[in-house]
C-alpha cells in the first residue's frame, strides 16, 4: 500500500484517538482516510480482514456476536443459519467537523442484546442491590445489553440517537469489574467513540437538568439510580474525554467527577481551558480534596469512583 504524502491534520487518529495536529498519522492512497500508519504509536490501521469461502462469499468476523457475518452490498448479514435473527447495517456518513468517515451500527443489534433473557452479572448485582424496578429503568435508559459470553454491553449512542460504538465489560457477582473487556467495533473500521449516555442530553425531560460526567459507564448507570435528578454521562476512562466527545457538550454546563487519583484530577484540570474555549461551562468535583495518592492508598480510597464514595457514605450512616 502506498502512503499519501499529503497529511490531513484535522482528522482524529483511529489508533490514538487524538487530533492529528502533528501530522504523524499518514493515510494510504485509495482507502478512506482513517486507514494508514501512525508514526506516534507505530500502529497500522487497515480495513477489516475479509474471509472468502469456496463459493466466493465474503465474510467479516464480528467480535460482539463471536461469528463471521456475510458482507453484501454494504450491509453485513449473519451467516445463513443466523439470518432470521437480525441484520446489521453500516451507514457511512461524512463528519464535516472531524473530516473522517463514521460507520454507524444498526439499532436492531442494540435491541437484540438488550432483550436477552439471561442478563449479565452487573445487572443481576444491580437488581439485588437497587431492586428490579429501578434497575429496569436504568437498563432501558442506557439500552444496556448482555453479550453471548455474559458481558455487560454499554452502547455509545450519540445525541442524534445513532449508535457509534460498544464496550463490553465483564463483572463478578459482587458488581466489581474483572480485567476482561472488549471493544468489538474498532476505530480502524470506521467506528468513532462518543460519550456514553450522550443520547440523553437533548431529551426534553433532561433539558434543565445538570449534566454530570464520570469516568466509567457502570458509575453513570448506577448514579442514575441513586441521583436521578441529574443526567449521568461517562467519558470512558482516565484519558477518555477527547475533543470529539467534548463537542457534544457545547453550550452546556457540566460537572466532571474524575476517579480519586492525582493523575485523574490533573488530566481534567488541564482539559478545563479547552472546554471553556468551545463554550462548555465545566466544573470539577475533586473528591481527593487535595490528598496525595499515598494518602489515598493509606485510607483505601485510591482510584475510588463516585459510586464507591456514595456506598461508603451510606454504610457509615
Amino acid at each position: 500500500m502506498k502512503i499519501n504524502p499529503k497529511r490531513d491534520k484535522k482528522i482524529v487518529t483511529p489508533c490514538c484517538n487524538k487530533t492529528n495536529h502533528n501530522g504523524k498519522f499518514v493515510n494510504f492512497i485509495n482507502l478512506p482516510i482513517t486507514y494508514g500508519y501512525c508514526h506516534s504509536c507505530g500502529t497500522t490501521s487497515l480495513p477489516p480482514t475479509i474471509y472468502v469461502d469456496n463459493s466466493g462469499g465474503e465474510f467479516v468476523w464480528n467480535e460482539l456476536t463471536a461469528q463471521f457475518e456475510a458482507v453484501t452490498g454494504g450491509v453485513y448479514h449473519n451467516n445463513v443459519s443466523q439470518l432470521q435473527d437480525y441484520d446489521v447495517s453500516h451507514a457511512i456518513n461524512h463528519n464535516e467537523n472531524t473530516k473522517h468517515y463514521i460507520v454507524y451500527i444498526d439499532f436492531e443489534l442494540v435491541t437484540k442484546f438488550e432483550t436477552k433473557k439471561r442478563e449479565n452479572a452487573l445487572l443481576v448485582y444491580m437488581r439485588g442491590v437497587y431492586g428490579d424496578t429501578k434497575t429496569s429503568i436504568a437498563k432501558e435508559l442506557y439500552h444496556m445489553g448482555t453479550s453471548k459470553k455474559g458481558g455487560a454491553v454499554f452502547w455509545k449512542i450519540n445525541k442524534n440517537y445513532k449508535v457509534q460504538k460498544a464496550k463490553v465489560c465483564f463483572y463478578k457477582k459482587n458488581g466489581k469489574r474483572t480485567k476482561y473487556f472488549k471493544s468489538p467495533f474498532l476505530n480502524k473500521d470506521g467506528y468513532v467513540d462518543c460519550l456514553f449516555g450522550e443520547h440523553l442530553i437533548h431529551q426534553k425531560e433532561n433539558l434543565n437538568k445538570t449534566l454530570v460526567l464520570v469516568e466509567s459507564e457502570k458509575t453513570a448507570v448506577i448514579c442514575s439510580i441513586m441521583l436521578p435528578n441529574y443526567v449521568w454521562l461517562a467519558y470512558g476512562g482516565i484519558n477518555g474525554l477527547t475533543n470529539d466527545k467534548a463537542s457534544a457538550l457545547v453550550g452546556k454546563s457540566v460537572v466532571i467527577v474524575p476517579d480519586m487519583s492525582e493523575k485523574a484530577v490533573e488530566i481534567i484540570n488541564r482539559k478545563l481551558p479547552y472546554l471553556s474555549s468551545i463554550g462548555v461551562k465545566a466544573k470539577i468535583w475533586d473528591m481527593t480534596n487535595g490528598k496525595s495518592d499515598e494518602q489515598l492508598k493509606e485510607e483505601g480510597l485510591y482510584n475510588s469512583d463516585l459510586e464507591d464514595v456514595f456506598n461508603m457514605f451510606l454504610s457509615s450512616k
